[in-house]
């Protein structure tokens, strides 16, 4: 299914953050992600992480990483596309929060139920500030062709998309706000978010179709 194509490449775009020891000046994009993919491989080892009864601590211990080393701030302005550049600065940084927390409820929460796939990384492109990292995941006998796009932000590679079997996590929400903002505000996007959420944590929204 595409949801958890997406779940499972998220389980690496967090992963990255895990490392933070590592973000060195001159470490390239690969080695960024794949330091992060060995860290998660530990992380998911710790039986705490396992641990039904410690789910919330274990998000939370990714989200808090995970906030390090991915630009939030970028993901949420591409998935909002042009009507960003209209919005006060206020409502942009409820935006990324609100969207943050979505991201949070939809991906984050499936990660303790992926481990122990193995990670190819087959090629690298750099243009400038910007890169494309490609890598396949082997998932028993599955193989995921998985994209991370990285942009340098305050001399260091974050990541801001992933593209999973062709689909892109940004485009994906782009067009489902786009639904949003070509009828309404920036406010009602903010609310229609926040409404996802409380669904979600009420077990009200059911994951979407193949």
């Amino acid at each position: 299914m595409i949801l958890k194509r997406i779940a499972l490449a998220l389980v690496l775009v967090c992963l990255v953050a895990v490392g933070a020891s590592a973000a060195v000046a001159g470490q390239s994009p690969t080695e960024r992600v794949h330091e992060g993919v060995d860290k998660l491989v530990e992380m998911l080892s710790d039986p705490v992480m396992q641990d039904p009864a410690r789910h919330d601590e274990a998000i939370a211990r990714l989200r808090a990483v995970a906030e390090q080393y991915i630009d939030f701030g970028l993901v949420t302005m591409y998935a909002v596309g042009r009507p960003w550049l209209d919005m006060s600065p206020d409502l942009r940084t409820r935006l990324v929060d609100a969207f943050v927390k979505l991201l949070e409820r939809s991906y984050l929460k499936r990660i303790p139920a992926y481990g122990g796939q193995d990670v190819n990384y087959t090629r690298e492109e750099i243009a400038g500030k910007n890169a494309k990292v490609q890598t396949e995941i082997i998932d028993k006998d599955k193989k995921i062709i998985v994209e991370f796009r990285l942009k340098i932000v305050q001399g260091k590679w974050m990541i801001y998309d992933v593209i999973a079997e062709g689909v892109s996590l940004v485009m994906n929400y782009r067009s489902q706000f786009a639904e949003v903002l070509n009828k309404g505000t920036g406010e009602d996007l903010l609310k229609t978010i926040q409404d996802r959420i409380e669904q979600i944590d009420q077990g009200k929204e059911e994951e979407p179709a193949s």
